[in-house]
């Protein structure tokens, strides 16, 4: 099988924020195939290569020196994309700017609203009657 033939690995983080305070523990997982001869993955740290051979890479208590680009490399698969991580120093992080809900969350919020209303509006309706 040729390179250019591999499908790409892609790297994904289980906390899902890609911003984290100090000391947060954080797991990257590789997702890519595999030959039955080798199941190792290559994990990249800007650029340059760690010594992890699992499919996850875990980092226990970050620091700022483990911000950068990660990316995976599994046997049968080519260089994932880059993931950012930053990890921040305090609570001084801006997450407010980099919240963005996804849309099941979103859509729940919306639905219990409207399930409030309506049943606030049957409350009422039900309590006039009586």
């Amino acid at each position: 099988m040729r390179t250019e033939d591999l499908p790409k690995a892609v790297v994904f983080l289980e906390t899902q924020w890609y911003r984290v305070l100090e000391k947060d523990d954080v797991t990257l997982k590789c997702q890519g195939a595999y030959s039955p001869e080798d199941n190792s993955t290559q994990w990249f740290h800007n650029e340059s290569l760690i010594s992890s051979q699992a499919s996850s890479y875990f980092i226990a208590a970050a620091t700022v020196y483990d911000s950068g680009e990660y990316r995976c490399q599994t046997s049968l698969s080519t260089l994932s994309d880059p993931v950012q991580l930053e990890v921040h120093i305090g609570f001084a992080v801006s997450t407010i700017s980099s919240f963005s809900p996804p849309g099941y969350q979103v859509s729940f919020c919306l639905v219990m609203v409207l399930l409030f209303a309506v049943d606030t509006g049957l409350y009422f309706s039900v309590k006039t009657n009586i």
